[in-house]
């Protein structure tokens, strides 16, 4: 490249720029407890006492793998159904079995408490030996089970639906000529997408192994309720740091299989279609797999939060929750909206250095990135605390100011990937063409590019802004006196208040998470209109 286009061409130093806040604000804390490791190791060993640690590792690898396994199959059926076929109201459907992953996942515990609970919608109909049967499975080891794999299913829902987009429909075409349907989805649908649905199933184990509300709710011990204890409790940062590197170690494990069996097999991003022409009518059995795709949803989606309402009973307790958690409202929001604002920018300048830049650079970073993604968040608040609480600092670490570092170290990956999805779909000779004119990089991007990728940038802001609305584990790690969130106020008042007051607070939860809901698919709507014009 001639010295005049280098000139006008430098986008090195924005995305260093990028590069360096998402990994400092994320990777350093996560450095600097590793170094706290090694520089400690002694005191940290003694603090993790063998049979203590072998209990926990059995009972978060149980929890995750059963969930994991429930979640793939349930929702490769669902996908399928939801992909392939001509089931009824197909797009609600899909909408309603989504919604409890923008939910933070103690809030369906909590719905489903409302149902399975000793005093729940269940407890009359059951009778006394039944309602104490279903409580009692209900606080371990199955209520967990239950609830985490309600939340995380829509994830293989959605990657199995994405990936049958991606295949060619010449494919099909020419295996209908010899074959009936369900042996086409046997031989040829489900292993071409094997490798989407070990990859959702890798995500699901990653996210329950570090799952922090729904365990500590249902009493069921596992690592990450031990970090928070053990800080929390006992403010013991040694044992809490102990405690971190086993739950830190299943979660490398889980990267090291996604990084080395599927990383090159799962491209079907890359690769869907605006629509799969093809459908498979079910005839005679329509309303059979409707009716059992709808009771399931209705069943794992609707119940417990008719259960949350019929706990609730009265306005006044709504009215009281609204005025007690006005301000955990208002914090949540703009803090979500400031924290998805900077994460989209530098999702940009990440996907930007990811997609357009060399492959070794491509691979170190997206490693890096869903380093950051995937783990804990009780673990990135420990590593923040270790960094941040020091004399001088505590202008950041004493203010709000600290979640926000926190949101943008840990879910500015996820807006990385939505805009790199975006940028992958266009051809690099745009940028190409625009170089040799000699027009500057940043014009570029302002004029030519963002344009382009603007439904990308759009569903990157509002996915990073619902994570940060709905997360419960980093926050309560680290939130400082005057910074609860509404996630963090609904789970501190679970232990001490009347329940119709804790069953408002959640449904207020529900509420807010429903309305910016709302909001995008209005917007996204009114944009697909205005584009189509």
């Amino acid at each position: 490249m001639s010295a005049p286009l280098r000139r006008v061409w430098r986008p090195t130093p924005w995305l260093a720029a990028g590069a360096a806040v998402a990994l400092a604000a994320g990777g350093l804390p996560l450095a600097w407890l590793a170094i706290t490791a090694a520089r400690d190791a002694p005191s940290l060993w003694a603090a993790l006492v063998p049979a203590r640690m072998l209990s926990l590792l059995a009972n978060t690898t149980l929890l995750g793998i059963v969930v994991s396994l429930l979640a793939g199959g349930i929702g490769t059926l669902l996908g399928v159904l939801i992909a392939k076929t001509d089931l009824p109201c197909r797009s609600l459907f899909a909408v309603v079995l989504t919604f409890p992953l923008f939910l933070p996942p103690y809030i369906v515990a909590l719905g489903w408490f409302s149902v399975l609970g000793r005093q729940g919608l269940l407890a009359a109909p059951l009778g006394p030996g039944a309602e104490v049967s279903a409580s009692g499975f209900f606080f371990g080891l199955g209520g967990a089970v239950l609830v985490l794999t309600t939340a995380y299913t829509p994830i293989v829902v959605h990657l199995v639906r994405i990936a049958l987009g991606s295949i060619d429909p010449a494919i099909e075409e020419a295996a209908r000529l010899h074959f009936r349907w369900r042996r086409i989805v046997w031989r040829i649908d489900l292993p071409l997408v094997a490798p989407a649905v070990a990859f959702a199933m890798l995500i699901t184990f990653v996210l329950v192994v570090g799952e922090f509300g729904v365990p500590a709710f249902l009493r069921y011990p596992v690592f990450s309720t031990e970090v928070f204890t053990q800080f929390a409790a006992f403010l013991n940062i040694t044992a809490a740091v102990a405690m971190s590197l086993p739950l830190a170690l299943l979660v490398l494990v889980g990267l090291g299989v996604e990084r080395y069996l599927l990383r090159h097999r799962v491209r079907f991003l890359a690769r869907v279609r605006a629509a799969n022409g093809l459908r498979i009518h079910l005839e005679r059995w329509r309303a059979v797999a409707g009716a059992a795709a709808w009771a399931w949803a209705l069943l794992t989606v609707v119940v417990p939060l008719l259960g949350l309402v019929v706990r609730a009973r009265g306005l006044a307790n709504y009215a009281a929750a609204i005025r007690g958690a006005g301000a955990s409202v208002a914090r949540s929001v703009w803090m979500s909206a400031t924290a998805a604002t900077l994460m989209l920018v530098l999702g940009l300048l990440l996907a930007y250095l990811v997609e357009r830049r060399g492959p070794k650079r491509h691979e170190a970073l997206d490693t890096v990135l869903l380093l950051l993604f995937a783990a804990p968040g009780t673990v990135i608040g420990i590593g923040l605390i270790l960094i941040w609480n020091r004399t001088g600092l505590t202008w950041l670490y004493g203010s709000a100011a600290i979640i926000l570092v926190g949101y943008i170290g840990h879910f500015t990956p996820l807006a990385a990937r939505a805009v790199g999805v975006g940028l992958r779909s266009l051809s690099p000779g745009i940028e190409e063409a625009a170089r040799l004119a000699r027009v500057p990089w940043g014009r570029a991007l302002r004029r030519v590019l963002l344009p382009m990728v603007r439904p990308a940038l759009a569903g990157a802001w509002f996915l990073a802004f619902i994570f940060c609305l709905r997360d419960l584990d980093l926050a309560v790690t680290i939130y400082p006196p005057g910074a609860e969130t509404l996630p963090i106020r609904v789970y501190t008042l679970m232990a001490n208040s009347p329940e119709p007051a804790i069953a408002a607070l959640a449904l207020l939860m529900v509420g807010l998470t429903a309305a910016v809901l709302c909001v995008a698919w209005g917007g996204l709507a009114t944009f697909r209109a205005w584009n189509g014009r």
